[in-house]
């Protein structure tokens, strides 16, 4: 009978931090849509844009498509959380894959019983992550303008620091929290040269 009574409670305590982190997305919900964006320059919201809960000192790494001969503007804010403004860093990189020979050498002994060696050479494809930009190289610039020449997976990092003042003003129910919206918006880019 008391194994019944405890059950309750225990369910309680499991449920209630997936509750808070639920309400804590809630909260979040849609706050790309107050960050600055930049209509007079042409640029429009890219449906690619996100927002979210995060916790102080998190970072979060967000893969986005951009294609060939667009402009891209992206930006990072959290308009409930102005004392973070101009604090997160943000970092665009790429996953590239290279050809690169590599040489293995066996010892053998052949029919006569003399040692040999053999070296073979086999094309191997290596994947590396190259970094595009550093906000942190730029002033910790809190938006970047680029135009790609062909079209590519990229990957955003977004670190939310740490606050100075302690607990968070945003109202989120686990005090941790900052919303951050990830705006990214596009327009066709300029294409140079004769055009028929």
């Amino acid at each position: 009978m008391n194994k019944l009574k405890f059950l309750p409670l225990a369910a309680i305590l499991i449920i209630a931090p997936i509750i808070s982190f639920t309400q804590s997305q809630r909260e979040c919900y849609n706050t790309v849509s107050f960050c600055e964006t930049q209509k007079k320059m042409g640029f429009t919201r890219n449906m690619q844009s996100l927002s979210g809960a995060f916790e102080q000192g998190d970072t979060s790494v967000v893969q986005i498509i951009v294609y060939k001969n667009m402009e891209y503007r992206i930006s990072v804010c959290s308009p409930s959380n102005p004392e973070l403004l101009g604090q997160f860093q943000f970092k665009i990189a790429e996953d590239v894959t290279k050809g690169v020979w590599k040489e293995t050498t066996k010892k053998y002994v052949d029919d006569a019983g003399v040692e040999q060696t053999k070296t073979t050479r086999k094309r191997v494809y290596e994947k590396s992550e190259v970094v595009r930009y550093d906000n942190s190289k730029d002033e910790m610039s809190q938006d970047f303008i680029f135009q790609s020449n062909q079209t590519r997976k990229l990957k955003v990092k977004v670190y939310v620091p740490d606050s100075d003042g302690g607990e968070m003003s945003s109202g989120l129910s686990g005090s941790s929290y900052a919303c951050v919206g990830l705006l990214i918006e596009h327009q066709p880019g300029v294409i140079s040269g004769f055009n028929r």
